[in-house]
């Protein structure tokens, strides 16, 4: 059973790697967009159907805590000392739901695809890299070691840099979304590799995701992070001679592993969007919609918060306070906003920031296993959520300002249940005075219950921390069914703000709506499939540090959850926050435009309409610092490294100079001279050597003749 589980999940993995390989280099050519649409949309299918089979093997063995979980590794790279980083996968629930949410989404995606794709003149393309997306979010979620993960994560930012720009032919608006995203997540990575690195240097090649306290244990083949870890801490205790309460404990960390943690979250901070390296989210929405309805779902948002719930079990008391605190002003800012601006796309972009920010809530404050409940529920609804703004632009002319709209649901009436019906979802609708509700109730209680039990925990050290971080997850739960019945309201109900716009409207193609059909009725009953199944009552009792009694978990309740009840107003106030947004909204802006204009709540609109003026401080802070830094690093290479390299070039060229000279004048000239004198004295001897036999036998008998007579007359002179 354990080798099929991770069979099907490998194939699940590669056969999106497979596909975006084939339909990238065959489909414009050889396939036609059509069938590399299908095709792609077929692959997809067989990896979820895979991922499912998994899902199901798993289940039959029973889905609680106490469920099995797979390891299987090989060695990877040498670390010395016998040591390897290893290459393999970890297998849970967890992993089988998120694969199986993955495949199940990226599959109506690339069906969406093919409707609002048809006619761009990169189809093929898109679709080849929809499917790499999801091969690199898939790897995320088999990984077993943080490097492993770590190369997956940098292939999803890879991704997502070519598909929010893959309109790139606008200059202004992809070109710069996706170098913006690209930026803030390398800022974000900047941190992961450090958190990484203080692990790797403490803990060797055991950088394992541990999944849960109890995974592994003494005598089981897999290591353990974890016991690794408190191994480590016990040494360290040794060594510094502590006893009693000082020794090191996850609970008593020292400095690094608070720091390990919070450098981890960092990469978190980037790919999930949280403050303040969130504004790359929104501005994201410069590529395509399907882009848009996979990102804020299933793969690159979805990362971040995975990750951090894999290694809450060594995450510190400091580093969960530092993650509950940027996830609260997460989830708080981005929902006053998404009140204000108009754009559709943008205000589920910002509604995606704040709902990241509940589930960032939920891991720092202790309700790991909800943030992961809710990572699931709400990609269902959001993803519907965005496909249905895309099929309404699409038909918009792509035009997005909600000034424009109005009265849409008469000419587009699918589109306007399933947008209806997901609204709901992530408002968490329920049936007042019941636990019978909408999928985000079961989750978003769960998070609330998480920090009323981690604020109470606090106790009267922390109070007024305390106050916000259960006050925080209260009131979002009621400003977030205000503004999506707002954006549901000012663009189907009414009538038309844009007469020429209203009159050209017509439904969505079928491959446009019946994906968001299925999504929307998902979504709708997730929440109930897996509230007992995935969260398990003893997981959850060991989440709440002031849970009350365990065996009323079975039922959904503890003293936190009772409270949470209490708080919302027992149902009734998502039902009364949508009622206020349908009120204020249903004719228009005429309402809002007074609320507007009081004193106090028009600063306030100021600041929400202008992000905060966020943009702005990175424009002007820094960005004009690293423009700065540039300009500075400029100047020191153009006069300082480039003028080092400009003197050690002339001096060396008046070397060689001086040594041409040297070489022309005095070594060639001496050579020169030895070859002319010996060509000259060649020239005189060859005058006697004019190769003629006759003429040299002639000189001969002259000069014997001639030498003959000298030595005759020589005789006579003598003698005589």
């Amino acid at each position: 059973m354990e080798n099929n589980i991770i069979t099907l999940l490998t194939a699940a993995l590669f056969i999106p790697l497979a596909s975006a390989v084939v339909v990238l280099f065959f489909g414009k050519n050889k396939l036609g967009n059509n069938t590399s649409a299908w095709f792609s949309v077929g692959a997809m299918f067989t990896a979820f159907l895979c991922s499912a089979a998994a899902y199901i093997q798993l289940r039959s063995l029973g889905v609680n805590v106490e469920s099995p979980r797979f390891f299987h590794a090989i060695d990877w790279l040498p670390i010395g000392g016998g040591e390897y980083l290893q290459l393999g996968a970890f297998v849970d629930s967890v992993t089988v739901t998120m694969f199986s949410m993955v495949t199940f989404i990226a599959t109506l995606v690339l069906v969406y695809s093919i409707g609002y794709m048809d006619g761009d003149k990169k189809f093929t393309r898109f679709f080849s890299y929809l499917s790499f997306f999801t091969f690199s979010m898939l790897g995320i979620v088999l990984s077993s070691s943080l490097l492993q993960l770590f190369v997956f994560w940098e292939l999803v930012g890879l991704a997502s840099y070519l598909l929010i720009g893959f309109w790139n032919d606008d200059k202004e608006g992809p070109q710069l979304a996706c170098k913006k995203a690209f930026v803030m997540n390398r800022v974000g990575d900047l941190g992961f590799i450090i958190g990484f690195g203080i692990f790797f240097v403490k803990l060797g090649g055991v950088v394992t995701l541990p999944g849960a306290e109890g995974l592994m244990v003494d005598g089981n083949p897999i290591q353990s992070m974890l016991g690794s870890l408190n191994h480590l801490l016990a040494v360290e205790s040794t060594a510094a001679g502590l006893t009693g309460d000082a020794v090191y404990t996850l609970s008593n960390p020292p400095m690094w592993l608070t720091g390990a943690g919070i450098g981890l979250f960092f990469g978190a901070m980037g790919k999930s969007a949280q403050f303040p390296l969130h504004t790359w989210l929104p501005d994201a929405m410069e590529g395509p919609t399907p882009v848009s309805s996979i990102v804020h779902s299933a793969t690159m948002v979805a990362a971040g918060v995975y990750m951090t719930s894999r290694i809450f079990p060594v995450l510190t008391p400091g580093a969960r306070l530092f993650i509950t605190t940027i996830g609260l002003v997460t989830l708080v800012m981005p929902s006053l906003i998404a009140m204000c601006v108009t754009d559709i796309k943008k205000v589920l972009a910002y509604s995606t920031l704040s709902q990241l920010g509940y589930m960032i809530v939920g891991i720092g404050t202790g309700a790991y296993t909800f943030a992961l409940f809710h990572l699931f529920t709400h990609a269902f609804f959001k993803c519907c959520l965005f496909q249905c703004s895309g099929s309404v632009i699409l038909q918009a002319h792509h035009e997005q300002d909600m000034t424009q709209y109005g009265g849409f649901g008469k000419k587009m009436p699918m589109t306007m249940i399933a947008y209806g019906l997901a609204t709901l979802s992530i408002a968490g609708v329920s049936i007042p005075f019941t636990n019978i509700a909408l999928s985000a109730f079961y989750s978003k209680d769960g998070i609330i219950a998480g920090a009323y039990n981690y604020s109470d925990a606090m106790g009267a050290a922390g109070y007024a921390a305390a106050f916000l971080f259960s006050l925080g997850p209260v009131v979002i739960a009621y400003i977030t069914p205000f503004y999506m019945m707002r954006t549901f309201a000012l663009t189907f109900l009414g009538k038309p703000r844009n007469q020429e716009i209203y009159d050209h409207l017509h439904e969505a193609p079928k491959t446009m709506w019946i994906p968001q059909l299925i999504l929307v009725g998902t979504s709708v009953v997730i929440g109930v499939f897996f509230v007992k199944d995935m969260i398990s009552p003893t997981q959850t009792a060991a989440v709440y540090a002031n849970a009350q009694n365990v065996a009323e978990l079975e039922d959904g309740h503890s003293y936190g959850m009772h409270t949470t009840h209490v708080v919302l107003g027992y149902g009734l106030g998502s039902l009364a926050s949508l009622f206020a947004g349908w009120f204020i909204y249903k004719d228009g802006f005429g309402i809002a435009s007074k609320i507007v204009a009081i004193p106090g709540i028009k600063q306030l609109h100021c600041l929400a309409y202008n992000k905060f003026y966020f943009d702005q401080l990175f424009d002007n802070f820094a960005v004009w610092i690293s423009k700065i830094v540039a300009t500075i690093s400029g100047w020191i290479d153009a006069y300082i490294i480039d003028g080092i390299v400009k003197a050690s070039a002339s001096l060396t060229r008046g070397i060689a100079i001086i040594v041409g000279k040297n070489d022309k004048n005095v070594v060639d000239g001496v050579v020169n001279y030895a070859a002319s004198a010996a060509q000259d004295l060649g020239d005189v001897v060859r005058t006697a050597q004019a190769g003629r036999i006759r003429l040299y036998v002639m000189l001969m008998i002259a000069a014997s003749t001639l030498a003959t007579i000298i030595v005759t007359i020589l005789s006579i002179f003598y003698s005589g």
